[in-house]
């Protein structure tokens, strides 16, 4: 790697330094959003003799992001998501029905935590980030002791206030947290983890593993955090979850990275419509939506295509594109869906750090075929001193690299961001 690419390297890994340092502004700003926002609704409100519906989606989603910023400031706390999706909650007074996000968040601690005491600190933080401190009370996680917490928001409710659960927040001890591989496992992948624990082939290199199609769902995500790997994070823009995502990998200090839609050879096959960038645009429309979807990533360190087999292959549009990252100091990373693309030679070209895949993990969803497309991308890497690998935020994929995280990091291989690896 030049100079050139370690200055950048560094300069990026400083950048994440920044971001994360500013979270609890970020906390902070959210929190007087609530006491702004919510005021506006009112639950009991009736228009006409129906009760009323009164959506609050995107106040209950605002508030789980800012929990999940809240907790991810405990770099030791294991947070796992059981459950997640839209509920109706009817409100008794009214009758009215409220749409609200609700998730379960399982958190695991050290075993030298005091259960109340995590319930306490979040309480305290909850509150003075704007949200509601609903309950506390001892409960049961699977076997083990634990203590149960409910979050929510306060809305309007006729002179009153009536407060609605986002989360209901599972603190259990963790014996694992202090080993390698920190995730609890149920019986099977435990006995699974101990069959493991034998000699495994040592390979020498480094492996950067990017993480593509993530803001679908956050429960693959929070696995793959949870794993403790340095993944570079590509986020599809406009998804539902596609901002939880982003602020929770500035939060573990990882790469996140725009998955920017780009045309498909079969235009059939293009999955994110009217926000894909098509050859057959003009270069102002070009860049208007390489900027519209960078901006809705604020601080992203760099890009990659999704789909993208046609664009990728065509000058005029990797020129628009290029041009941009290059002005806003970002990288790209070829994700090579067309051996045709065009994109690395040109970034070099323009001055602009990239990188190109070489291998995909996951076309398989088979856990064990996707466990085998990682030992080749080990392979590769000893042969050449490096590979960057795409795979997705895929339960499986999720569920892969959870089973054998620590099996994986007994071969010897160095992971890396993917930042790393620019030149």
């Amino acid at each position: 790697m030049t100079k050139a690419s370690k200055k950048k390297s560094s300069g990026s890994k400083y950048a994440v330094l920044i971001l994360t340092a500013v979270i609890a502004i970020v906390a902070i700003g959210c929190g007087l959003f609530y006491a702004t926002s919510n005021s506006k609704k009112d639950v009991l409100d009736k228009k006409g003799d129906e009760p009323q519906t009164v959506s609050l989606l995107d106040e209950s989603i605002e508030a789980q992001r800012l929990l999940d910023n809240i907790l991810l400031q405990k770099n030791n706390w294991q947070l796992i998501e059981n459950d997640h999706g839209k509920k109706d909650v009817e409100v008794e007074e009214s009758g009215a029905k409220v749409q609200i996000n609700q998730r379960e968040l399982a958190v695991g601690v050290p075993s030298g935590t005091s259960l109340a005491g995590a319930c306490d600190w979040l309480q305290t933080k909850a509150e003075q980030a704007g949200l509601v401190y609903i309950s506390g009370k001892p409960a049961k996680y699977k076997k083990w002791d634990a203590y149960k917490a409910e979050i929510g928001i306060k809305v309007k409710a006729g002179a009153g206030s009536k407060s609605f659960v986002t989360d209901t927040v599972i603190f259990f001890h963790n014996i694992n947290l202090t080993k390698q591989d920190k995730d609890v496992k149920d019986l099977p992948e435990q006995k699974a983890e101990e069959e493991q624990q034998g000699t495994v082939r040592q390979f020498r290199g480094k492996v950067a593993i990017v993480i593509d199609d993530c803001g679908y769902d956050m429960a693959p995500v929070r696995k793959l955090l949870n794993t403790g790997l340095p993944f570079s994070y590509a986020i599809l823009p406009y998804k539902q979850y596609s901002s939880d995502v982003l602020e929770m990998v500035k939060a573990k200090g990882r790469v996140p990275m725009l998955h920017l839609p780009m045309e498909p050879i079969d235009r059939s096959a293009m999955s994110e419509g009217a926000a894909t960038i098509r050859t057959d645009l003009s270069a102002a429309e070009k860049l208007s939506l390489t900027r519209r979807a960078l901006n809705s990533l604020p601080g992203v360190m760099g890009v990659n295509n999704h789909q993208g087999s046609k664009a990728t292959a065509d000058k005029d549009t990797m020129r628009v594109v290029l041009q941009e990252l290059r002005r806003q100091k970002l990288f790209f990373v070829d994700s090579r869906t067309n051996s045709a693309s065009v994109a690395r030679n040109m970034a070099q070209q323009l001055d602009v750090s990239t990188a190109r895949n070489d291998i995909f993990l996951d076309n398989s969803s088979d856990v064990q075929a996707i466990r085998q497309q990682i030992y080749k991308a080990f392979a590769m890497a000893e042969k050449n001193g490096s590979v960057i690998a795409i795979c997705h935020a895929r339960p499986n994929t999720a569920k892969c690299w959870e089973m054998y995280a620590a099996e994986f990091k007994r071969t010897g291989i160095t992971f890396v961001p993917v930042t790393e690896l620019l030149y």
